[in-house]
């Protein structure tokens, strides 16, 4: 084998070994975080009480597109007596207008307060699923045993 046809097949196999490195970096790449809270001005917590009147959602952009459209699914995973098992709650959208877009969602209590359980969150950009937050709601009620 001639030295300058390994040189150029070593040359070919650096670049495109390289060229799958940055592609499976970006692939990784968060296009958005996501925390939850209890209100506006909140600590980030997963724990939400019966009685909470909202609970909020706020995401930051990190390679978002213009255009780009952020949609938020809540779900209750197991939730109450019935224990109902990954349900649909509700869902809303917003729309990015830079890479680094930032913006809210947000989950008000239904009549009656939130049934304890486990819950998640599910943040779309377009048809990809961006980020997955879980949190919890606690019953209100505390049992002493002696």
């Amino acid at each position: 084998m001639k030295p300058t046809f390994s040189l150029v097949a070593v040359a070919f196999i650096a670049v495109h070994a390289g060229l799958l490195g940055v592609a499976a970096q970006s692939a990784d790449k968060k296009l958005l975080h996501a925390t939850l809270a209890r209100d506006k001005n909140g600590e980030p917590t997963t724990t939400f009480r019966s009685d909470s009147a909202k609970i909020y959602t706020f995401w930051k952009g990190n390679a978002l597109k213009a255009g780009d459209r952020i949609r938020a699914v809540w779900i209750a995973e197991g939730i109450g007596y019935t224990a109902l098992k990954d349900a649909k709650i509700t869902e809303a959208s917003a729309t990015a207008y830079k890479p680094d877009d930032d913006g809210s969602f947000a989950l008000a209590r239904p009549k009656g307060g939130w049934p304890a359980g486990k819950y998640r969150l599910e943040l779309y950009v377009g048809d990809r699923l961006a980020e997955t937050l879980k949190f919890t709601i606690d019953s209100d009620v505390t049992v002493e045993v002696r």
